[in-house]
């Protein structure tokens, strides 16, 4: 299994159940390179580097 990693949606994406989640929305990320897998409570969000960016972003962390 990858590695995975938390990661934060940069721009609204569509994960495969056609749910529409929003920039700032926390994912676990698999892979590295020009596009990874994402995932948030099983739903399946095939990413782009754009879409997201590594880590937390501090003020979603402090919740």
């Amino acid at each position: 299994m990858a590695a995975q990693r938390l990661g934060t949606l940069l721009v609204p994406v569509l994960g495969l159940s056609g749910t529409s989640y929003p920039p700032g929305t926390t994912v676990t990320v698999r892979g590295r390179g020009a596009t990874v897998d994402a995932f948030i409570h099983g739903d399946w969000l095939p990413l782009s580097w754009w879409e997201f960016s590594d880590g937390l972003r501090e003020d979603i962390a402090d919740r």
